[in-house]
């Protein structure tokens, strides 16, 4: 049986690209981010931000757990497809409970992520051979994992407010492992150099370009998600010149944060990657950004949703943190990766944060459309910008430790 499970470890020097099984595991968490977003439309308010930003962060961190895990793996072995499987089917189970998590299905979202943390973790300790860098990591995440899982079990018996302190805490502690490589006192970490943007060359049985495929895949994917939002809205309201400019408006601005990433930031990160003598630790920096991307997105997918719903109101205070906070910090995510890998032409992205939070100001007495509008030809003008030539990258790929 441990031969079994050892023969699903890829070979170090295995090429690694993105399999069908694993854009089919992605895909599921299209439904995830969809009831993000929903959940935070339905009730919008600040308990609810906080709500919808705690499950965002551990519905994210289900999934690059996952995909960090399975670059080591060959998913063409049964047990790897065995997994992914299995954590694609609790991840719907609990991504169809994300709406009603802190009122009666709180044992329906808590379940199955448990289960897919432990799980997840326990299959690693056993497939890695006795002894080698991955197995002494993996015992260690499956200790971290097994102490947040009481905290969202006892979060699942609380009731009202008291439910979201244990999932609060539980979100912060399982982001701290992550910072601190899930250090255990008196157990070595191995792993604590290679994952992570610092890495020095440790890692190169990992596959960078694999997990930055992943990476771009998994934005899609939440890009995506917005243009499904957005659709769906429009299509409940009636055919209006407010609504049709509205949605027009979110189109564009989609097109804006697709050429923001692609046309700029993914081939910074690329290069970076290629000249690096351990391409994991600019993947790590990715993943990293990625999340903050996927908590930008959402709050774009819903300041749209309300924009196309009612063009005309007059915006509160939480419309315009969703609609102008939601591009800057997708702008401040790609400008500290850039930085990170010593990209050019980040002052253009830098004045547009500036520039977006004086249009907050600007717009409070306008409209929900003009300040969507706003937002939107900020993001334009990032994206024309990135057409321009910039000289190439002058900060080495080992400096990426600093």
């Amino acid at each position: 049986m441990k031969a079994i499970f050892a023969s699903s470890v890829r070979a170090g020097n295995e090429s690694r690209s993105v399999t069908p099984l694993e854009l089919f595991f992605d895909l599921v968490y299209v439904f995830a981010v969809s009831q993000l977003s929903h959940h935070l439309v339905e009730h919008f308010d600040v308990r609810t931000g906080i709500e919808t930003l705690v499950l965002a962060l551990a519905v994210v961190y289900a999934w690059y757990m996952t995909a960090w895990l399975s670059n080591w793996l060959s998913p063409e072995h049964r047990p790897v497809q065995a997994l992914l499987l299995t954590i694609m089917l609790a991840s719907l189970l609990m991504s169809s409970a994300i709406g009603d998590a802190f009122t009666d299905r709180a044992w329906l979202f808590v379940v199955p992520y448990v289960a897919i943390q432990v799980g997840r973790a326990s299959f690693a300790t056993v497939t890695f051979t006795s002894g080698s860098n991955q197995r002494i990591h993996f015992v260690n995440v499956l200790a971290w994992e097994s102490a947040t899982s009481v905290l969202w079990i006892a979060g699942a018996l609380a009731d009202g407010d008291a439910r979201l302190v244990p999932w609060a805490i539980a979100v912060v502690v399982t982001y701290a492992g992550v910072a601190l490589y899930h250090p255990i006192p008196g157990r070595p970490s191995h792993l604590a150099a290679p994952i992570g943007p610092d890495a020095a060359g440790a890692h190169s049985d990992l596959s960078g370009e694999h997990l930055l495929e992943r990476l771009r895949l998994f934005f899609l994917i939440a890009l995506g998600e917005t243009l499904l939002t957005t659709g769906t809205a429009f299509a409940a309201e009636p055919v209006a010149l407010g609504p049709l400019v509205a949605f027009v408006n979110s189109f564009v601005a989609s097109v804006a944060l697709w050429f923001c990433y692609f046309q700029r930031a993914e081939g910074a990160g690329l290069q970076a990657s290629e000249a690096s003598a351990d391409p994991s630790g600019v993947a790590s920096l990715g993943t990293q950004i990625l999340t903050l991307m996927v908590l930008a997105l959402i709050a774009i997918a819903v300041a749209d949703e309300f924009a196309i719903a009612n063009p005309g109101d007059e915006p509160g205070p939480g419309y315009l943190v969703l609609t102008f906070g939601g591009p800057a910090l997708f702008l401040l995510g790609q400008l500290y990766f850039m930085r990170r890998v010593g990209a050019q032409g980040l002052r253009f992205r830098a004045l547009a944060v500036l520039a977006l939070a004086v249009l907050a100001i600007a717009t409070s007495g306008t409209s929900l459309l003009a300040a969507s509008i706003a937002a939107t030809v900020v993001l334009v003008a990032v994206a024309m910008s990135d057409r321009r030539p910039v000289a190439a990258m002058t900060v080495p790929a080992a400096d990426l430790a600093r």
